[in-house]
């Protein structure tokens, strides 16, 4: 599966399951960053973007679709250790987001249950 594929597939599934429109914050700087919130709060519970692999620490230079996602409080480098797709988050407080590389390896149904446990925990 394409990495394009899977990030459209996630950002129809946010949009579908919890009625969230992807809001274009920086659209001169990172056009394709789309972020998240709840209605009430306006909290965020996703990020999907495309960045630099570099920017994870992987060796090669291509541009990536990612994720990041609110997870358990000091819990995400633990986690992160589980997938060598899932990562302490990108741009954002690694001890409360992780960044899930949206290239097809994890699926779909994994990345969905990690978006409802986002929106959950920044729900409060």
């Amino acid at each position: 599966m394409s990495e394009k594929r899977q990030a459209n597939i996630v950002v129809k599934h946010i949009k579908s399951e919890y009625g969230a429109n992807p809001e274009f914050l920086w659209p001169d700087r990172y056009p394709g960053y789309a972020a998240f919130r709840h209605d009430n709060n306006k909290k965020w519970f996703a990020l999907v973007a495309t960045i630099s692999s570099k920017s994870l620490g992987l060796k090669d230079d291509k541009a990536i679709d990612v994720v990041n996602l609110k997870f358990d409080k000091n819990q995400t480098y633990d986690f992160a250790e589980t997938s060598d797709h899932i990562f302490p988050a990108y741009h954002m407080n690694k001890n409360n987001w992780i960044t899930i590389w949206l290239d097809g390896t994890l699926s779909d149904g994994l990345i969905f249950e990690l978006i409802k446990k986002s929106y959950l925990l920044s729900a409060k």
